[in-house]
């Protein structure tokens, strides 16, 4: 079973979780400060406050982990 990757959300500071395997890529906004989003697919996107280097780490390691 995959784990699910813990992420928090920029608006209120609370916890939101990702299936890694449903995450199909991930990329920075640009902005002050820029926002790190989650896609999956084309129609969901999902902003995080951790930044694009650990979203991207936190994902890998939740693959590699249930690999």
């Amino acid at each position: 079973m995959t784990k699910l990757c813990k992420f928090t959300s920029p608006g209120d500071g609370k916890p939101v979780y990702v299936n890694p395997e449903q995450v199909s890529v991930v990329y920075s906004h640009k902005g002050e400060p820029p926002d790190t989003i989650i896609a999956f697919r084309k129609d969901f996107l999902l902003g995080v406050r951790e930044s694009l280097e650990e979203t991207i780490a936190i994902l890998e390691r939740a693959k590699t982990d249930a690999g």
